[in-house]
């Protein structure tokens, strides 16, 4: 499946809530979720961009945990590093998922916590986060069924509901938070 994405830093998050709840949106329950992000290149930014892939565990206050990988596949220059072919299944025990990663020469490349709450709009998932060390943002994905989706479209989609929520496109931030956190941790 292919994620396309887009991300906003959030200024007026109970604006963005207000409007989504007139849209009918129901936000899910705050969640703590930490993000470890697992590479074989280790360093700044430039070095970490050359991993061809990224595997995360998720670690979630409800208990369960996620193992994604992550590839980066975008063909448009302005979200290159939010379109990526995106594979995940639920893992039972983090600890010894991640020895496993270990024993294949995996390290810890950064770890990213953050309070999330979510919510359906359509096909569109929507996560407002609150980020330590980053700050408040929101998140609108939508996954296509395919590789080959014309992700022109689609982040035309995506830019459009996310101005109908009125948050400003100079607002857009185009990287994950875990390239976020790197820059953080080497500045």
């Amino acid at each position: 499946m292919k994620e396309i994405e887009i991300k906003s830093h959030l200024k007026n998050k109970q604006a963005v809530i207000s409007k989504l709840e007139k849209l009918g949106c129901v936000l899910s329950a705050p969640i703590r979720q930490i993000d470890t992000v697992y590479t074989k290149i280790i360093g700044r930014v430039d070095e970490f961009l050359k991993n061809n892939h990224f595997v995360r565990i998720r670690e979630k206050s409800d208990g369960s945990n996620v193992l994604t990988v992550k590839i980066n596949k975008s063909r448009t220059k302005t979200a290159d590093e939010l379109v990526k072919i995106e594979h995940e299944t639920e893992i039972e025990d983090a600890k010894e998922m991640e020895s496993i990663l270990f024993m294949m020469g995996y390290s810890i490349s950064n770890k990213v916590v953050k309070i999330r709450q979510t919510a359906k709009y359509k096909e569109y998932e929507i996560c407002l986060d609150d980020v330590e060390e980053l700050g408040s943002f929101i998140e609108i994905e939508k996954m296509a069924q395919n590789d080959f989706a014309d992700e022109h479209i689609i982040l035309d989609e995506l830019n459009s509901f996310m101005a109908s929520l009125e948050i400003s496109k100079t607002d857009t931030i185009n990287k994950g938070y875990d390239v976020m956190m790197v820059e953080k941790l080497f500045s």
